[in-house]
C-alpha cells in the first residue's frame, strides 16, 4: 500500500496526532505541505488505510481536512 498523506489543521494537531498513533502501532511522519490555497499547512504521512487513521483520529477530536 502506498503511504497516504492526511491533511490536518495545524502543526499542534499533527503531533498531537503521530503521538496518539503511536499508541496504536501505527507510523506517522509529520510533514508541511502547500495547500491548495496556496498557503502552508501541516499533515502526516501513514502506511497504513487513511480512512482507519481518520476514524482513529476522530476519537481525539482530530479532523482530517484531506487525504492524499
Amino acid at each position: 500500500m502506498r503511504a497516504a498523506l492526511l491533511v490536518l489543521k495545524s502543526m499542534t494537531e499533527a503531533g498531537k496526532a503521530r503521538y496518539h498513533l503511536e499508541k496504536f502501532k501505527i507510523d506517522a511522519v509529520v510533514e508541511k505541505i502547500t495547500l491548495k490555497t496556496g498557503g502552508c499547512g501541516y499533515g502526516i504521512r501513514v502506511k497504513e488505510d487513511p480512512d482507519k487513521v481518520c476514524r482513529i483520529l476522530g476519537l481525539i477530536s482530530i479532523d482530517c481536512v484531506e487525504i492524499r
